[in-house]
């Protein structure tokens, strides 16, 4: 059998492709192994890559939300004017009260009502005179979303589009407007018409950071007219959303838009890493198939073989070695910028501490200040006519409530507002109203109209010097010989007649919000209200009926009413207590998130039939 020429020639073929079989499997197992390293590195640094694209994105998304919204917003204010104080507005009036709202607002190319669904008022007028009477409802894809804005009693928003008479790109958001009613819900009544407003594109991308070419990044918006992926391109290039974007919803009023991005460059395709490891790994697995190669076929030659080798694998050792320190030294560089942050993070929370305490000290200072500026109890017993107790407690250190009781020339002025949010700024803001109100008095301003335009004058300044949005409502009573005059708009007056009959008085028609626009005198109007033996007057702000139990219903006005109802023959102290304690039970364990503040205001009775006597007085504030 060993003579048979056939297994001669197998066996020495066999001896001639072996070895380079082996070799070649060799190399093959190694580069495999070498891929896969250079899969895990490019998977980890690809995921790396789309995070920080997303961080970056997450941030342009806010800024665009934010622009949006803060333009969305100015016609809220002409909504609520139209709808709930003036539906006969006149296009003076809508002028200035839309030059106040786009004040320092960039971008805003008109503010414009549609009543009855035709172009009524305009703001600005001058050069748009012939937009006057026009009617989108001539243009199908205008009726169709005005009449699902009617219907769903929702904003619509379109764009982008051109405007004129620019004829740039821009977006127009359009809000049905339903007149409230006395004593109904918001916007319950009939339907007036629209409210919309038209901003330019180019000035909302740029203020969201679209257009800065700093960030590194190429981003694409589509969804015209909110309709999410499935509407046109609304921003940037179609191909991006071509390239495996990374994706954010943009929240509209009536839909969405989408927003993309990615590198200015594009992906990358591989890991910065991946050519010194195919380097490496590419010379290790061609010296391993070599000297597999020579184990294989050459054993009388190993000993040399293996000193080439060896020669061949330090070599390559070195270039890993290279490798490897170019890694370690980008790790060093990396590590040391992380550092760096950590230290200007660690000196920014020093410097948050410091902000933090220097903050808190003017919060006590502003909350010691306010209540030292409360009426004081020796100051009410003073007062010869009437029995008053007060009550005010905030929902934070320092509140936006604002009440006070003064004597002049025989009459009892008594004040109460309230104003927008609390905190510090709401907390100085009243300093200032109770500050404002004491110097008119003190001059002997008595008319309401120019006592209360004045007052708003003052606090409108201040509040632009600031820089502030804050405004207040604010009721004035003037107390004089049973007769009690009210002027400014508040929350309602409740007043109990002997026998419990609760009397409300809406104050909407009697003043503005202070603080809201310059010049109030055309608002401002008083109601006189006779006091008997026996009546009752409450004044409160909204923190009392809005109080919610941990079920999320409101205390209410007609709870309030009842309680009155149901001790008016008390002393003011006493009736003042029975409001709180109902008031405390309803909320419970629920959270207090506004301020809370009632005064209890009764005639004393010796003095309403001789005008003689001083009765005791308790006051708790």
């Amino acid at each position: 059998m060993t003579n048979n020429p056939w297994f001669s020639i197998r066996s020495a073929l066999n001896n001639r492709v072996f070895p380079y079989f082996a070799a070649f499997l060799t190399v093959v197992i190694l580069l495999t192994v070498v891929r896969g390293f250079e899969r895990a590195e490019y998977q980890r640094f690809s995921e790396q890559q789309r995070s920080d694209v997303l961080n970056q994105l997450s941030a342009a998304r806010a800024r665009l939300e934010a622009a949006l919204n803060q333009r969305l917003f100015l016609t809220r204010g002409l909504l609520a004017y139209v709808s709930t104080i003036n539906p006969d507005i006149t296009q003076s009036e809508f002028e200035r009260l839309s030059s106040v709202l786009v004040e320092d607002q960039e971008g805003i190319e008109f503010l414009a009502l549609y009543k009855d669904n035709i172009v009524s008022h305009l703001y600005p007028l001058a050069g748009n005179e012939d937009a006057i009477g026009f009617n989108p409802m001539t243009i199908p894809e205008e009726r169709d979303a005005i009449e699902r804005a009617i219907q769903s009693r929702q904003t619509v928003f379109a764009g982008p589009l051109q405007l004129e008479p620019k004829k740039n790109w821009g977006f127009i958001s359009r809000t049905p407007i339903f007149i409230t009613p006395p004593d109904q819900p918001p916007q319950s009544g009939r339907y007036w018409g629209l409210v919309g407003i038209g901003f330019d594109r180019n000035t909302l991308f740029q203020e969201a950071g679209l257009l800065n070419l700093s960030s590194k990044l190429q981003y694409g918006i589509r969804g015209k007219d909110g309709l999410g992926e499935t509407g046109d391109l609304v921003f940037g290039d179609t191909s991006i959303f071509q390239q495996n974007p990374v994706r954010l919803e943009v929240t509209l009023p009536n839909g969405s838009w989408q927003l993309a991005a990615i590198p200015d460059n594009g992906w990358a395709s591989t890991a910065p890493i991946s050519k010194w490891l195919w380097i490496g790994g590419g010379l290790s697995a061609l010296l391993a198939g070599v000297l597999v190669y020579i184990l294989v076929s050459e054993p009388v030659r190993l000993q040399k073989a293996v000193q080439r080798a060896t020669i061949a694998l330090r070599r390559s050792q070195d270039a890993l070695q290279h490798a490897n320190e170019e890694l370690e030294t980008r790790v060093e560089k990396r590590t040391a910028q992380l550092a760096q942050a950590n230290q200007e993070i660690t000196l920014l929370n020093s410097r948050l501490k410091a902000e933090n305490l220097r903050l808190s000290a003017e919060v006590e200072v502003t909350r010691r200040l306010q209540q030292m500026m409360l009426p004081k109890q020796e100051e009410l017993n003073q007062i010869a006519e009437l029995d008053i107790a007060g009550f005010m407690e905030p929902a934070t250190e320092v509140g936006g409530d604002y009440y006070d009781v003064l004597q002049n020339n025989g009459h009892v002025t008594i004040g109460i507002g309230d104003v927008t949010g609390h905190g510090l700024e709401s907390g100085v803001l009243m300093i200032m109203v109770q500050t404002a109100v004491r110097t008119l008095l003190e001059g002997a301003k008595t008319d309401s109209k120019q006592f209360l335009s004045v007052l708003n004058r003052t606090i409108y300044h201040n509040i632009q010097r600031m820089k502030s949005e804050k405004n207040l409502t604010l009721s004035i009573l003037d107390y004089h010989q049973d007769k009690l005059r009210l002027s400014g708009q508040h929350e309602e007056m409740i007043v109990v007649r002997s026998g419990g009959k609760i009397e409300r008085v809406d104050t909407i028609d009697l003043g503005f919000p202070i603080g809201l626009v310059a010049d109030i005198a055309d608002f401002v109007a008083d109601a006189e209200i006779q006091l008997n033996p026996g009546d009752v007057v409450v004044l409160y702000t909204d923190g009392i009926p809005e109080a919610e139990n941990p079920q999320g219903v409101q205390y209410g006005i007609e709870r309030l009413c009842q309680i009155l109802s149901d001790n008016w023959r008390q002393s003011a102290q006493e009736i003042r207590q029975a409001v709180i304690e109902d008031v405390r039970r309803h909320i419970g364990t629920q959270k207090v998130y506004d301020d809370i503040t009632l005064l209890v205001i009764k005639p004393k009775p010796s003095l309403l039939r001789d005008r003689s006597g001083v009765a005791p007085i308790q006051q708790d504030s």
